[in-house]
């Protein structure tokens, strides 16, 4: 369950932007998280990782909303570009091996947050 690790990092960037933005006055309603599929996450144990490493923080009781963009690639043989299901990693055009463009991304994409 590799989801714990990656949320610990997800939620120490959280904090560290609550705390740098002194949000003292509202309340963290809100995060928007963007984790690309090369990443393999399970939406629930992210979800349930999320609400145990934020309780008893400032970020307790936020709700964390994930986007999952597709593994994207392309195929230098070629020049084929479109999604890909991950363990193969050839061209759907002409089956030669692909590089990944997309669908590797994990970041913190926004903060939504409730003036009180």
């Amino acid at each position: 369950m590799h989801e714990v690790s990656i949320c610990q990092g997800l939620v120490k960037v959280v904090l560290d932007e609550l705390t740098q933005r002194a949000i003292g006055a509202g309340r963290l309603k809100r995060v928007r998280v963007v984790a690309g599929q090369l990443h393999q996450l399970v939406p629930d144990s992210l979800t349930f990782a999320y609400e145990l490493l934020t309780r008893d923080t400032p970020a307790a009781g936020s709700q964390l909303d994930l986007r999952m963009p597709p593994l994207l690639a392309q195929c230098p043989g070629c020049g084929w570009n479109g999604a890909i299901e991950p363990p193969v990693f050839l061209c759907e055009a002409c089956g030669a091996g692909v590089e990944i463009t997309g669908g590797d991304e994990l970041f913190v994409e926004a903060l939504e947050i409730d003036d009180l």
